[in-house]
C-alpha cells in the first residue's frame, strides 16, 4: 500500500506583514493558514491590537494580515477568488453579484 505524500504549503512573508499562503490539498490550505493566524498573532502582541484578515485569492492562494479594519481578538475572511463565469457587481452594473 503507497505511503499518500505530505500535506505541503507555503508561506511568505511580504515587506508589509502580510503572509500568502500557498496549497493545493485543502488539509494543507488549513494547516497553512492556522499557522499563518498564529504568525500573525505572535508578530502583533498586545503592542498591536489588530484583528486578522484571511483573504481567498484563488483555489490555492491565500494571504491572511493584521489590519485595523478588523476588530481585535476577531478573525474575518474574504473571498476574492474570480471565477470563471461570475461577474461582480462592477461588471453587472446593477450592484449584484450573478
Amino acid at each position: 500500500m503507497p505511503i499518500p505524500a505530505p500535506e505541503v504549503h507555503t508561506i511568505v512573508r511580504d515587506a508589509h506583514g502580510v503572509l500568502t499562503v500557498v496549497a493545493e490539498d485543502p488539509e494543507a490550505v488549513q494547516d497553512g493558514l492556522d499557522r499563518a493566524v498564529e504568525q500573525i498573532r505572535a508578530a502583533a502582541g498586545p503592542v498591536n491590537p489588530r484583528g486578522i484578515l484571511i483573504t481567498r485569492r484563488s483555489r490555492s492562494l491565500f494571504t491572511v494580515e493584521a489590519t485595523p479594519d478588523v476588530p481585535y481578538g476577531m478573525t474575518m475572511e474574504k473571498d476574492r477568488w474570480h471565477r470563471p463565469g461570475t461577474y461582480s457587481a462592477a461588471e453587472t452594473g446593477d450592484g449584484r453579484d450573478r
